[in-house]
């Protein structure tokens, strides 16, 4: 076991963080963002606290551009969250709040998601103010509360209610991307540029009520069941979208041959699901790409044993892929299920349905200036991040937190899960291209 590895600078501040216990909702996340404002009040950066509760603030920070106001161009903006999930009826190897250094990794709650990603956007910040870097734009930081909550505290609520720290900015750089991702002997580097939205459905089925001695059909209770199978075992529509198109093609560019042949199958509707079966496991980075999901969650009707209940609702986690609205994901479940039923929309966090790619040529030369066999592809996230609130803002995320993984490791099987871990020097590695990509940003 290695207990005594020398760390970089951003790995001890990775330690650092994950020994502060910041479960979301749970634990105050006030420790992690008075860390960060100390660590950038010795540093001479500016900053300031913004706060709905006191326990659960976020630190806003810039620094200004080197040259003079007349010729700045639009500030950037990195950004992550200090909170992380819960640990509970996980099996552990280790403290997931020690922060232990053994077998070459960093071991803790949040080394991925993200107290790894955001000890590199504080080293960027520290080292651009070391270096007195000269850019033609504000660099501006966010780190925020209650992101793996429901952003209240957080991100919604910084764009609801102090939208001027966000003023001017067009693109931002948070989670989830930049990562290595091993197929096929090559390094594939997703960069996150668009993800599925958000939302939260009730449906509802009703029929005749009665006694539960007697014999019954099409009930409630019936009806309810057929769906919920249904939503269970079969997939929603297919839907192509620009986004997803994006992906694919730049994985078939990459792969090429009869694998680029196969992948691009995933775009003719016809051919979707017949191809996503074909590619067995490697088909479900994908399948989620190209439909909504509606996954039921909670279950409830009844109040009696000898009563059938005349009305049984279910509800789901729907989320929608890029640019669909509301109203067709509604009809993306009907068209599966039925329409005899009743539908309520309890949340919904709706996302651009436009991808500025502005700088993606740039994130990806930059990564390759540093790791020659990097292979940079525009990805599409299934699951939904703060980025969410910044789009109704007309603010591009890119997901480029740049980690160089070895290939025995998996990134989204270790996120949220026991054992969450991380190689010792990625947080350096990453900061170091961070560095290169303001500079290559201010050439633009």
């Amino acid at each position: 076991m290695e207990t005594k590895m020398e760390l970089s600078r951003t790995d001890q501040i990775l330690c650092d963080l994950i020994k502060m216990n910041t479960i979301s909702g749970v634990y105050p996340e006030r420790p992690c963002i008075t860390y960060i404002k100390n660590l950038f009040d010795e540093a001479g950066i500016e900053n300031r606290v913004i706060a709905l509760d006191d326990q659960r603030p976020n630190l806003y920070a810039c620094i200004p551009a080197g040259i003079a106001s007349d010729h700045k161009k639009p500030p950037i903006l990195f950004y992550g969250h200090v909170d992380v999930v819960p640990v509970d009826n996980q099996d552990w190897s280790s403290d997931p709040f020690g922060a232990e250094i053994k077998d070459g990794y960093i071991w803790g709650r949040g080394a991925i998601d993200m107290k790894g990603e955001v000890a590199m956007f504080i080293g960027l910040a520290l080292q651009m103010k070391e270096l007195n870097l000269q850019l033609p734009f504000d660099v501006r930081f966010l780190f925020v509360s209650d992101e793996e909550g429901t952003g209240k505290f957080g991100a919604s609520y910084l764009v609801d209610q102090h939208s001027d720290i966000f003023a001017g900015i067009k693109w931002a750089f948070g989670e989830i991307g930049g990562f290595t991702f091993h197929v096929a002997g090559k390094q594939i580097y997703p960069v996150m540029v668009a993800e599925k939205q958000f939302s939260h459905i009730k449906v509802t089925a009703k029929g005749e009520g009665g006694h539960g001695s007697l014999s019954h059909h099409n009930t409630a209770m019936e009806k309810a069941a057929r769906a919920i199978i249904k939503l269970s075992t079969e997939r929603l529509p297919v839907r192509i979208t620009p986004a997803a198109t994006l992906m694919i093609e730049g994985f078939a560019d990459i792969m090429g041959g009869i694998q680029g042949k196969v992948l691009r199958r995933l775009l003719k509707p016809a051919k979707t699901d017949k191809t996503l079966k074909l590619l067995g496991s490697a088909g479900e980075l994908f399948d989620p790409l190209l439909h909504n999901n509606a996954n039921v969650t909670i279950v409830g009707g009844g109040n009696a044993i000898n009563v059938i209940p005349s009305a049984v609702s279910f509800e789901c986690d729907l989320r929608l892929v890029p640019g669909c609205t509301m109203e067709e994901g509604i009809a993306d479940v009907q068209h599966l299920i039925g329409s005899d039923y009743e539908f309520e929309v309890v949340e919904y966090n709706p996302g651009s349905s436009k991808i500025d790619m502005s700088l993606y040529k740039v994130i990806s030369q930059t990564l390759i200036e540093k790791e020659a066999e990097a292979k940079p592809v525009p990805f599409v996230l299934s699951g939904v991040t703060d980025g969410r609130f910044l789009s109704k803002l007309g603010i591009q995320t890119y997901g480029f937190t740049p980690m160089k993984l070895p290939e025995d490791y998996n990134f989204t099987a270790l996120a949220h899960a026991a054992d969450e871990r991380i190689p010792v020097g990625a947080t350096a590695f990453g900061t170091e291209i961070l560095v290169r990509l303001v500079k290559n940003l201010g050439l633009e």
